[in-house]
């Protein structure tokens, strides 16, 4: 595999500076995260930094609060940087703390929960530039049970 050249400057991206989107669930107070895609421009607290063929979702989760179900169109390798949740991924569930690591297949229902008494931080990670989300419920302030990130995203 030959190595691709990089056309631009090469720039960091500050993690969890966190002026991204709040984003919850009508009728649920628990169903409560903020995130931020720091690697796809035109997005809530997004850098310039884009990557050719992936993603990354910064999630801020308090004690207690959880993200809510849904399926992805790519796999995901979650990464727990601070604090402690709880992944379930289909009918499995495990705790992750700071340092551990997991991966979701594609289209699998998954979500997290912050199981910990300190404020989680994740990253989920994807092998691709754009992503669909599809929710049980809709996820405001979207509006929508769909939410699509990428080339034309509808997040704002």
């Amino acid at each position: 595999m030959t190595p691709k050249t990089r056309e631009e400057t090469l720039r960091s991206v500050e993690l969890y500076r966190f002026d991204g989107a709040d984003v919850w669930q009508e009728g649920d107070e628990r169903a409560r995260l903020r995130g931020y895609f720091p690697l796809s421009p035109g997005t809530p607290g997004a850098g310039e930094v884009a990557g050719e063929s992936l993603m990354m979702v910064c999630i801020e989760l308090e004690p207690g609060n959880y993200l809510p179900t849904h399926r992805d169109s790519a796999e995901e390798l979650l990464h727990v940087t601070a604090g402690r949740v709880e992944a379930t991924v289909g009918d499995e569930t495990i705790e992750l703390a700071a340092g551990e690591v997991t991966v979701v297949p594609v289209d699998a229902p998954h979500g997290l929960r912050n199981v910990g008494d300190e404020t989680a931080h994740v990253l989920g990670i994807f092998p691709s530039n754009e992503l669909t989300a599809t929710f049980e419920e809709p996820l405001e302030p979207f509006g929508t049970d769909v939410v699509t990130v990428g080339p034309e995203p509808n997040v704002e």
